[in-house]
């Protein structure tokens, strides 16, 4: 159960030899290596312009080569990573294709990276006002991810789907894909049927939970055992803050209860990076060690309950 963060802007900040010497120095034992920053931006995705990852497979892995040295030199491990995303674009034309590739070759760099998981997100509209069935959201869902199994099984990887959320006027959130939780767990066990074995599970984004005014405890158990990665984040109930846990509005007491009652064993991610990336450099060091601390903290809490 190692303690992992979104590193932020980190590797920007202080290049990736330092910033992966930073993170292990102030107690940070892995991350999420995060493809978007890496290799393809949200505006390239929706605006069609090129990125790293639509490049071979051969020059994206040595790309990749010096954030794999220095995680491996400096002792820190690789928890997760995660692709791009959209995973699909609604009214973009040809962005099924192309992000078809790119999903796969997330896959490829995920297992170079030597993480076991690589969070994909569902397809879904960010307009919350878009009218979709539940048969029509499963068919689109069915479509992106099961044509990734064959990739799944060669690497190996798990792919992780995570729990959205659907803009509306004046910055108000609603559930999205993977957020009506009982669906989100038919979803999972229906692709792993397909792929006849274990290639999905789900990802619990504590902010997009919040965000979605939903129960956190229910929701956590809900999906139970399928969650095998977490990103724990806080907000203040109205944007997507990306807060270092503590420091919204979230009740993480009914947050380390569900974990402890799904008998979670995964790393906990703090996909914070925001309660990072607001301070100046000159703190980050301190930043990191709160990040550990509120890490610490929560494991031990978990692991106490188990003994």
């Amino acid at each position: 159960m190692l303690v992992s963060i979104h590193p932020g802007r980190i590797f920007e900040r202080f290049g990736i030899d330092e910033g992966f010497r930073m993170l292990r120095e102030n107690g940070i034992e892995g991350i999420q290596f995060c493809l978007r920053s890496a290799g393809l931006s949200v505006d390239q995705i929706k605006k069609g312009l090129p990125g790293l990852m639509d490049e071979p497979l051969e020059i994206i892995l040595e790309q990749m080569l010096p954030y794999r040295a220095a995680a491996q030199k400096h002792g820190v491990a690789v928890s997760q990573a995660h692709a791009p995303y959209p995973s699909y674009v609604y009214g973009l034309e040809g962005s099924y294709e192309r992000m078809q590739e790119v999903l796969k070759k997330s896959i490829a760099v995920t297992e170079f990276m030597g993480a076991p998981y690589c969070v994909i997100h569902p397809p879904f509209d960010a307009d919350a006002f878009a009218i979709h069935t539940r048969e029509e959201e499963w068919a689109l869902c069915r479509r992106v991810y099961e044509p990734l199994i064959p990739y799944l099984k060669k690497h190996p990887v798990t792919a992780l789907l995570e729990n959205m959320f659907s803009r509306a006027v004046e910055g108000e959130r609603f559930a999205a894909a993977c957020s009506d939780f009982d669906q989100a767990g038919r979803w999972i066990d229906d692709l792993n049927a397909l792929a006849g074995e274990e290639c999905f599970g789900f990802c619990f984004d504590t902010g997009h939970c919040f965000l979605t005014r939903q129960n956190l405890y229910r929701s956590i158990v809900t999906v139970g055992r399928r969650i095998k990665a977490v990103h724990l984040q806080d907000n203040n109930g109205h944007l997507d803050d990306h807060l270092t846990p503590y420091t919204g509005r979230i009740d993480w007491e009914n947050v380390i209860r569900a974990l402890i009652d799904i008998g979670y064993g995964g790393d906990l991610n703090y996909e914070s990076m925001k309660g990072l990336d607001r301070f100046p450099p000159e703190l980050e060091a301190k930043c990191l060690q709160l990040q550990a601390q509120v890490g610490n903290y929560m494991r031990g809490r978990i692991l106490a309950a188990r003994a």
